[in-house]
């Protein structure tokens, strides 16, 4: 061979060797993985949470990818706990993005700590769905919301919800016991608003601390003021905390009405037999024996129920909103064939799912989806939550 051609074969040979060496550091490939990261509280106040939220996560990034993954592409879900702590939650959305070079993040039930790193996500161009209620999570007039999407019910839309049930049961007086933090604040904002459209008096408005363990002081003050029903805005395990205290204090269970962030199974297990009678509102698929599988949703909300039992023993009502967030991840993967996070952002802002939660539809005006004919009214019936009517 001549020294041309030995030369032109020499370089032929280095470009393939060179291209091949970029085809592999290449992430997005048909076999790339879709990194996820979850920033879920596994210490600290609201535990209970994100022990629910990492079974959750768990459970639907395998039913993925067991059934061969997103278009050939494996799910690997990477969890860190952020303590229930907005510092810790705003570092963990940092070593996501920074270190871990994710396409989207899941931020748990701590309302607080993704408000607290939604400008980061936002500046770094990486999607978050949050698990949390706050409505300030999804606020549409703050710009920092753009890469920032919420599931879980809106205060507001629980906050009607209730407010209309008392209506209906011609209440015209209420107690309201909430917590002291964005979530709290928020619920407390919104049940006064709604109950003075109906014509309802709050005749006694109590609030409590994020870490309080005893509530005979705020309950007491309520129950004196002889409300007919009380509200009471809280997670675990102070949802349980005050149903027992106003168990003690003799207040009647069928009149205390929960918002969704109590916790569903958790508040019964730590409510015991002062959660009977107790109502609450939450996606109807806490309730989901009552429903008749007449739709492919309500099909395949019954399966996710019954897959989820059977892996952990029981259901955990707020396990639909892990489900959900990563079926709407691994949704945008496959509708733009990539794992970037600028283009999930975008998919994801158009996201229509009959989700496990209920109907979820974002759009660039609202990045809060749940849609509110998910929410119903359920109540305890012999340690179970079934439809109040």
């Amino acid at each position: 061979m001549s020294k041309p051609r030995m030369l032109g074969a020499l370089l032929s040979a280095v470009v393939l060797v060179a291209m091949s060496g970029c085809a592999a550091e290449k992430k997005d490939t048909p076999a790339g993985e879709i990194k996820i990261g979850a920033s879920i509280e596994l210490s600290g106040a609201t535990q209970v949470l994100g022990a629910t939220f990492e079974k959750a996560l768990n459970l639907k990034v395998k039913q993925i990818n067991d059934a061969g993954g997103v278009g050939g592409r494996k799910i690997k879900l990477i969890i860190r706990d952020n303590q229930t702590k907005p510092d810790v939650g705003l570092a963990n959305v940092n070593h996501f993005i920074d270190n871990e070079k994710v396409s989207a993040i899941i931020s748990g039930g701590c309302s607080a700590c993704i408000v607290n790193a939604k400008a980061t996500a936002t500046t770094k161009k990486t999607p978050v769905i949050a698990l949390g209620s706050a409505s300030g999570i999804t606020a549409p007039s703050d710009p920092n919301t753009k890469y920032v999407f919420k599931i879980s019910p809106n205060p507001a839309e629980d906050a009607d919800a209730i407010v209309n049930e008392l209506h209906r049961k011609g209440i015209k007086k209420i107690g309201l016991i909430s917590v002291q933090n964005v979530y709290g604040q928020d619920g407390k904002a919104k049940v006064t608003e709604k109950a003075k459209a109906k014509g309802i008096e709050i005749v006694a408005a109590e609030e409590f601390g994020q870490d309080d363990k005893d509530m005979t002081i705020q309950v007491g003050k309520v129950v004196a003021k002889e409300p007919e029903a009380v509200v009471v805005w809280a997670v675990m395990p102070a949802a349980g905390l005050i149903a027992q205290a106003l168990q003690t204090a003799k207040y009647p269970a069928g009149q205390v009405y929960l918002d969704a962030g109590a916790g569903a199974e958790l508040f019964v297990k730590g409510a015991q037999s002062a959660s009977e009678g107790t109502h609450m509102v939450f996606p109807g698929i806490l309730a989901i024996n009552d429903a008749v599988a007449t739709t492919p949703q309500v099909t395949a909300q019954k399966a996710w129920f019954r897959d989820y039992s059977a892996a952990y023993g029981t259901y955990s009502g707020f396990a639909s909103f892990g489900a959900d967030a990563v079926q709407m991840i691994a949704d945008a993967v496959k509708s733009t064939g990539t794992t970037d996070p600028d283009k999930i952002r975008d998919a994801l802002e158009k996201a229509q799912l009959d989700g496990m939660t209920g109907p979820i539809k974002m759009t660039a005006e609202n990045h809060s989806g749940l849609q509110a004919e998910a929410l119903k009214i359920v109540v305890v019936r012999n340690g179970e939550w079934r439809l109040a009517s």
